[in-house]
């Protein structure tokens, strides 16, 4: 088995009123402001066969129901897949959970003797021992 390092990004879109007339029409010539909203980064391991296993066992955890997952096509279009345990590692998928639109960045194969490196807040990776050797001079007390 391999590990595999799936990547998505988390949108919160925040609520946002549009000012209206008396009888709920919209003031004229009033522009709709573009919706504000929180983007968060997560990344997710998975032991599998292969990329598309991954993705497979990923959605699997992720989707209340197959119908939950799109995917966007060339033309920018949200498709719906053609067979939902077919994933293709390449392609942009969308999805929502709890609320929350969520879209699939990327995958890749990852050392399994690899963690994620305690000195760089995350952004890379190093061997194990040399993370924990970090974070046992780290915790030690200053004289």
């Amino acid at each position: 088995m391999a590990n595999f390092r799936v990547y998505y990004v988390e949108r919160t879109v925040r609520g946002h009123s549009f000012p209206e007339m008396g009888s709920g029409q919209r003031v004229p010539g009033y522009e709709t402001p573009v919706p504000q909203g929180d983007e968060t980064e997560w990344e997710e391991d998975i032991e599998a066969e292969n990329a598309r296993d991954a993705l497979r066992l990923f959605f699997q955890d992720h989707l209340a129901s197959s119908g939950d997952l799109g995917y966007i096509d060339e033309q920018g279009r949200t498709q719906r897949p053609f067979r939902i345990d077919d994933y293709d590692p390449d392609r942009t998928y969308v999805w929502t959970e709890g609320g929350k639109l969520m879209e699939y960045q990327g995958i890749e194969q990852v050392d399994a003797d690899l963690v994620t490196c305690p000195l760089c807040g995350g952004s890379g990776q190093v061997v194990r021992e040399v993370a924990e050797q970090f974070e046992e001079e780290d915790e030690e007390p200053e004289p």
